[in-house]
């Protein structure tokens, strides 16, 4: 019973929260879903000047999809290339990882 009230819960959010993407993985098929995405500046030093990296947090059911490293997502003009290994969060129902803009 927890685990299907959990499960609608991370639907629920996805509906309210998130918007359709078009994920591109390195092998396979482009499929149309949804994703929830946060865009937050994030600065890094590159040796003595700050620069802000174009990145996105992003979150996935893995209902929908297994992301990789390489992967593109596309939203709205926006393409991000996932950099880091995605992690499952503690549900084991959503994959979060970062991506960094490679194009509009």
């Amino acid at each position: 019973m927890f685990k299907e009230a959990l499960k609608n819960a991370v639907n629920d959010m996805f509906e309210h929260l998130g918007q359709e993407v078009i994920f591109k993985p390195k092998k396979g098929e482009t499929k149309s879903l949804i994703a929830v995405i946060k865009q937050p500046e994030r600065p890094f030093e590159l040796g003595d000047s700050k620069i802000v990296d174009q990145v996105a947090e992003i979150s996935m059911r893995v209902a929908d999809v297994t992301p990789k490293i390489g992967d593109v997502i596309e939203v709205n003009s926006k393409k991000y290339k996932i950099f880091e290994e995605p992690l499952l969060e503690a549900s084991t129902l959503i994959w979060r990882f970062t991506a960094v803009l490679i194009g509009e």
